[in-house]
Formats: C-alpha cells, sequence, structure tokens
C-alpha cells in the first residue's frame, strides 16, 4: 500500500522518502494527489477497523500510513513568514491541505494510539524494516498544523471553518491536556487575526433560518463542517453544550430546504449551483446534537426529515457513503460510530415536511413566495424566487427572479460560467445575466467583495408574512425595494411587486409589476427576463409583432474597462446576440416562450403585458444558462427585453406570466391596465377555469392608508394590495386583502383584522 504512494526518494534511498509538494508548478499531479489523499483516507479506516475489531494488522497498516506521512513532512518545509495561504506539502494553498491532510493525520493517531504505546512498530521505507515509532515527532506534527490553522486564512470569509477540522482535530491528538484545552479555545470562542472562532462564526446565524452569507456550495460546506466539529466536541466534553448554545447552525440545513423549488432545484443566487445532493451526513449528526443536548426542535425536525427520506427510498443508512478525494475531510467512519441506532420521528411520516410559504433570507436579499398544489405538486405548484445583495461569490444582480412552471424553473437566471472569464465576470455576474430591471443602460457595482457591491434588495411588505401560512389559499403577494446606488449614469430606485394566483389545483399565474425611477436627465428603463427553451414569439392583439434587425443596441458596454475581479463592463448586456426590436408599442403584447425538450411534451411560458402608453420590446438571444435541463446546457437563452423611456414608477412594467404543458390551456385570456388620475392602480385579469369566465380586479398602491376609488366599478379599497374576483354575472367570488385596511364592492365588503391588516373570504 506505501509503494503507491507518489514516493521522492533521496540519497539512494538511504532515507525515508517524502512526497512531492501539492498544488504548484512542477509538483504532484492530479492523479498523485488522489493517491496521497486515499492514502490517508485508507489509514483513517484501518484504524478505525482496529477499533472495531481490535486485530493488530489494521492498527499496523494505519500505524504505517502515519509513520511515512510524518516523515515526509519533517523533511519539508513550512515557511513561518508565508502568505495568508501558504502551507505545508500544499506551499501556496493550506486551505486545501487543511482539509486532506491535516484533518485526518491526527485521527490515524488516535485510532492507532494504544497500539503504539504498547510497543508496536512502525515500517521505515527508508531502512525497509521495522522500527519505534517517534512520538515528538508527531505532537510536533500537529503543532505545525495548528500553528498553520491558527495563521493562515482570511477574514471574513468562510476559510476558517473549512481549516477548523484540522485545527481541531490535531488540538485533540496532543498528549498534554493543558495544550489540548488552551488550543481548543481557538476554535469555541478565541479569534486570532486570520482564524475565526465557533462563537464568531455563530454570528452569521443570529436568528432561525439565518445561513451562512455566501452563495449555497459555500455555505452548505460552513454548516456542514461546524456541524460535525460541534458534535464531535460535544462527544469529547458534554459540559462544552455547543449543540445547545448554537442550534441556529444546524437549522440552517432546514433553511436549505426552505429555499427548494418543488422538484427540489435550487433558486440562482450568486456563483451557486441548482442542484446539491443531500448531506445526509450533517441530517444525521443534527439529529445526534439534538439527543446529545435534549433538544426537543431539533430531534423532531431531523428526526422528521430523515424518516421521510428513509420511507421514500431517499436515503440508505445500510451503507457506508460513497468517498470522495475532493477538498473534504474524511468523515464517513462517523456513520459506523456516531449515528443513532434508530431514527425517531414524532409521527408516521411518508411525505417531506412541509416548507413555508414565504421565506426571507436577510444577507441575499432573498424573498421566497409558493404556493403549493395539492394535485400533482411538482407539476402544479408556483413559486417564484426574489432577491439580490451583496456577499462573498453575490452577483450584482438589482431584484433578480426566477419562475417556476410545469416541474421546471423556467424563468431562469443565468448562473455562472467558468471562474476569472471574460463572460463569467461580465455577464454571468452582473445585471445583464439576470430577470431584472437596467436604469440608464448603466446599473453597476462597487465595493464590498471584488467591487461587485450593490445595496441589499429590502424586503418591503409580504403576505403571508415569512413563515406563516397566509389569510389565503390562493393568494400571496410580496413588495421587495433596491436602490440601484452605484448606476453610471444616475442612482435609481426599484420596486418589485410579485403576486401568486392560484386559480385551481392546476392553474395558477404570475403578477409581476417593476417600477423604477432615476433622476437622470434622461432616464430610461429596461425589464430583461430570461426563459428556458428553443424559441420566443411575440403578437399583438393576435397579429406576430414585426421586429427589426438592431444590432448596436447593446453594444456600447463592450467599450467599458474591465479588470479582473475589479472594474467590470455593466450592465453586461454586449453578450446579447441576434437582436431584433419593436418600436414603440400601444397595444397589448403577448410573448410566447416554448421549450420542446423539457419533458416528452412541449413545455410553454407565456408572458402578457397590457396595453401601454408607450412601450418597445427586444428579442435576443442571451448566453446559455446554467443548470438548466440537459438538452440546453449550451443553447442559448431565448430573452426579451421591454424599454420604456421616461420614469417606469407611475406607469411600471407590468407583465402576467402563465406556464402550460402541450395539451392544456391557458386560463389568462386579457390583461388590462387599471390608472386613476394617470397613475397606476393595478390590473383586471380575465381568466377562464372550468369553462366560466371570471374577471379578477387586482389592485396596488404606493401606501396602506394610500385610497382607490373605482369610478365606473364601484370598487373601494383603502390599502397597498387587495383583489376581487368576480364571476361572469358580476357576483364577488372571493375578496383578498392582502395588506389594507378595506375592500369593498357594491355592498359588498372585506375588513381586514387590525394585527394582521390581511383578510380573505370567499363566497
Amino acid at each position: 500500500m506505501l509503494e503507491q504512494l507518489p514516493l521522492v526518494w533521496k540519497n539512494g534511498k538511504s532515507q525515508s522518502p517524502t512526497l512531492p509538494l501539492q498544488k504548484i508548478k512542477g509538483g504532484a499531479t492530479d492523479v498523485e494527489r488522489r493517491s496521497v489523499v486515499k492514502s490517508l483516507q485508507d489509514g483513517v479506516d484501518c484504524g478505525v477497523l482496529y477499533y472495531l475489531t481490535q486485530e493488530e494488522k489494521y492498527a499496523k497498516c494505519g500505524a504505517d500510513i502515519l509513520f511515512t506521512f510524518i516523515e515526509a513532512l519533517k523533511q519539508l518545509e513550512v515557511r513561518k513568514d508565508g502568505g495568508m495561504n501558504s502551507g505545508w506539502m500544499f506551499p501556496t494553498n493550506h486551505l486545501y491541505e487543511a482539509r486532506v491532510i491535516g484533518a485526518q493525520i491526527p485521527i490515524i493517531y488516535d485510532f492507532v494510539y494504544s497500539y503504539l504505546k504498547q510497543g508496536g512498530k512502525v515500517y521505515d521505507l527508508g531502512s525497509s524494516g521495522l522500527v519505534d515509532f517517534n512520538f515528538d515527532d508527531a505532537q510536533e506534527t500537529f503543532k505545525t498544523y495548528i500553528w498553520l490553522a491558527l495563521n493562515r486564512g482570511l477574514l471574513p470569509s468562510n476559510w476558517p471553518v473549512l481549516e477548523s477540522s484540522s485545527l481541531v482535530h490535531n488540538t485533540l491528538a496532543l498528549d498534554d491536556r493543558k495544550e489540548r484545552a488552551k488550543y481548543l479555545t481557538y476554535y469555541t470562542h478565541t479569534d486570532t487575526q486570520n482564524q475565526a472562532s465557533l462563537k464568531t462564526v455563530y454570528r452569521m446565524f443570529e436568528n432561525e433560518g439565518d445561513i451562512w452569507p455566501e452563495s449555497l456550495g459555500y455555505s452548505r460546506h460552513v454548516a456542514a463542517y461546524s456541524i460535525y466539529l460541534m458534535t464531535l466536541l460535544d462527544r469529547y466534553d458534554p459540559s462544552l453544550n455547543l449543540g445547545d448554545k448554537y442550534p441556529n447552525i444546524p437549522a440552517a440545513f432546514m433553511s436549505y430546504y426552505d429555499l427548494q423549488f418543488p422538484n427540489e432545484k435550487y433558486p440562482f443566487f450568486g456563483d451557486g449551483h441548482r442542484n446539491y445532493k443531500v448531506e445526509y451526513s450533517a441530517l444525521e449528526m443534527s439529529y445526534l446534537l439534538g439527543k446529545l443536548n435534549k433538544n426537543h426542535k431539533l430531534v423532531t425536525n431531523f428526526g422528521n426529515y430523515l424518516v421521510s427520506s428513509l420511507n421514500k427510498g431517499d436515503y440508505d443508512r445500510g451503507h457506508l457513503h460513497k468517498r470522495v478525494y475532493g477538498a473534504a475531510p474524511y468523515y464517513v467512519p462517523t456513520q459506523l460510530l456516531w449515528y443513532s441506532k434508530k431514527i425517531e420521528s414524532s409521527a408516521d411520516v411518508d411525505v417531506d415536511p412541509p416548507r413555508p410559504r414565504t421565506k426571507r433570507l436577510e444577507f441575499a436579499g432573498i424573498n421566497i413566495q409558493r404556493n403549493i398544489s395539492t394535485a400533482n405538486p411538482v407539476k402544479n405548484s408556483l413559486m417564484a424566487f426574489l432577491g439580490g445583495g451583496s456577499y462573498i461569490h453575490g452577483h450584482a444582480s438589482g431584484i433578480d427572479m426566477e419562475l417556476y412552471g410545469q416541474g421546471h424553473v423556467l424563468g431562469v437566471t443565468a448562473g455562472k460560467s467558468k471562474y476569472r472569464t471574460d463572460i463569467h465576470e461580465n455577464y454571468y455576474r452582473i445585471f445583464a445575466g439576470h430577470n431584472t430591471v437596467i436604469s440608464n443602460g448603466a446599473s453597476g457595482s462597487k465595493g464590498d467583495w471584488i467591487n461587485l457591491g450593490i445595496d441589499n434588495v429590502q424586503a418591503v411588505d409580504a403576505e403571508p408574512s415569512y413563515y406563516t401560512d397566509g389569510v389565503s389559499p390562493k393568494h400571496s403577494f410580496s413588495i421587495s425595494s433596491f436602490y440601484d446606488e452605484h448606476n453610471l449614469v444616475a442612482p435609481a430606485h426599484h420596486q418589485r411587486t410579485m403576486a401568486l394566483i392560484k386559480l385551481s389545483e392546476t392553474q395558477g399565474y404570475y403578477l409581476d409589476i417593476f417600477q423604477a425611477k432615476s433622476n437622470a436627465d434622461e432616464q430610461f428603463h429596461d425589464y430583461v427576463y430570461h426563459n428556458v427553451g428553443d424559441s420566443v414569439n411575440f403578437t399583438s392583439s393576435g397579429i406576430e409583432l414585426p421586429l427589426n434587425e438592431d444590432s448596436n443596441r447593446y453594444k456600447a458596454s463592450n467599450s467599458l474597462e474591465w479588470k479582473l475581479q475589479s472594474k467590470y463592463k455593466h450592465p453586461g448586456w454586449h453578450y446579447f446576440q441576434e437582436v431584433h426590436s419593436s418600436g414603440v408599442i400601444q397595444k397589448p403584447i403577448e410573448a410566447l416562450f416554448t421549450a420542446a425538450k423539457l419533458s416528452d411534451k412541449k413545455i410553454f411560458m407565456r408572458a402578457m403585458m397590457p396595453a401601454d402608453n408607450g412601450i418597445e420590446i427586444t428579442k435576443v438571444s442571451a448566453p446559455p444558462s446554467y443548470g438548466v435541463g440537459k438538452a440546453y446546457h449550451k443553447k442559448t437563452t431565448p430573452t426579451f427585453i421591454l424599454r420604456r423611456q421616461g420614469d417606469a414608477w407611475k406607469n411600471p412594467f407590468t407583465v402576467v406570466y402563465e406556464s402550460k404543458t402541450e395539451g392544456d390551456d391557458f386560463t389568462v385570456q386579457s390583461v388590462e391596465r387599471i390608472n386613476a388620475n394617470d397613475k397606476f392602480k393595478g390590473v383586471k385579469v380575465t381568466v377562464s377555469v372550468a369553462g366560466k369566465c371570471l374577471t379578477q380586479v387586482i389592485l396596488l398602491q404606493d401606501n396602506i392608508d394610500d385610497v382607490y376609488q373605482g369610478e365606473n366599478t364601484g370598487i373601494y379599497f383603502k390599502g397597498r394590495f387587495g383583489l376581487i374576483t368576480l364571476d361572469d354575472d358580476g357576483n364577488v367570488r372571493e375578496m383578498y386583502v392582502g395588506r389594507g385596511s378595506k375592500l369593498s364592492i357594491g355592498n359588498t365588503s372585506l375588513t381586514a383584522n387590525n394585527a394582521k391588516s390581511s383578510a380573505y373570504q370567499s363566497f
């Protein structure tokens, strides 16, 4: 086994070999690095097998691997004056080394310690014979990795957490009890210039539902590694009670669950991914933490989740998780040593735990809205994601948006590309790659992480309130605001209202109202929407909308200066191709997106825009969107852009979105604006449900005390958001006060509960 390592011999094999340096030019190959990582994982497995069986052959195997690595490291230099990421075997990447080398060596030591203390010999490759194990060299190795963890790293970031397994493992391997106690404080509550303690990390989890403030891939690692170490230390010293002190860290995994679309894909925000495997090891340890600390809520939440996964066949506790040889500590053996014998649930759990209808992630400015159908929920449910903020691996997006339909995320954010490339920096990471509004052709970013800083999207209002059931089973709305502070021409104010309107268990639509205004002398605003598919076609009043070639419309941003991770070509729309535009349009517009390759039937998304007093529409092919169905991975993304010259606040962008599968019918028949005193007040949406024609009047006002009184309709509304559904005979079928005090038509009225300022009634 040892000879499978990429050994580096010196002096004609007269001394113990070392190992090649990793992650540097001229160093180890990827194959050689894999063999190094695999060997240490083999050593851990051997140690665990010795512990379980007491068979010395396993102790000898683990001890030989341990000795070989310590002898190799002794011959390598640790630069005490190195940079923030300089290491030992990885001279320029301690962050990687801490996970794959530093975290594993002390684990092997702990498991074979009793064998070595009883006089067990180790095989020395240099002398080709058995020798005594050098405990002093082992202790120096552990202290060196502790020193590296405390003196390398970057704050504020996830680096300290990624290094913490090495810090804690090596600390617990120290023979001196006082030294163990001293260095353990650097994980539990004492910070250094380069290393944040768990106490400091927890500040990012102040509220239940908080997650580590980075895009999801990075955030999930922070939570998983922290949960593992909390479990380890609560087993080592129950008086620490880390699981009880810091319960919101394991609770983050329920928060990740709460973010998912009905098809279990994730919204795109920042440099994230659409898919993540369920980290059952973190869920098991969260359950165990609850048990260790008698935390009933953790036990119940994670017990129900795990039992649901077991009942569905999604999770198999009878097999060890597969090994990985990338940049991750090796935790697999904990399945044999730590996991509870039986997972208990609060009831018979045959379905997934329910997700909240609304959710907020403050650091990323995210609002999640969903309305889950009881009939084929994956296909028929509604869910919208809105958000934008400034955080590590975040994007400069303004108020971004994604829409779900027919079992897929259809209205898509572009996602990500290869780091450090032109297109990733100047399209995927900035405004044009998102479903947002660009003001003055110049929405931009400045400061914070690599100069992608933007003001966070703020939550103005929402019903249901976060984590509540809401007053209506069919309706919800949210209002988000954004200050486009770093616009290259002049700052702009943005406000987006998203409403989910459910018509039946299989039908519903989205209403998107986007307001924008700027103090630029000649302001204009562009509403951008990307939808996965093969094509998008436009009609107006049933007639194909003529579009003309407009290749220069978005090219100006390409002339801006780009400096890697510093200066960007805002807003990034020079990447749009096949640009065709209309003139100013007064009539209603329909955009129909077609995706023929998402399923065995075509899937459509229709965007309906009411008649306007002056809007232009442009059709483009945007770069491929990341994380879409396999058939569309490399295909351009059909996209439209609406442009309004002048203020878009009193007369906002207004779009109704509805999806369907081939063979089904659209329900929305028409959309009309409602204006009062030359100001937008809402829309009238005509729908056909089960052969019946219904009219929905949806009202939106700036403030909760604003009053609308329809001259011809008899409608009175005092509030911010309200809805009335009328049948074909003018009878009231339902009323919804999302936020307000009173809604009435004729002799029928609805008064909101003062505590909630919201109400719903069906008739």
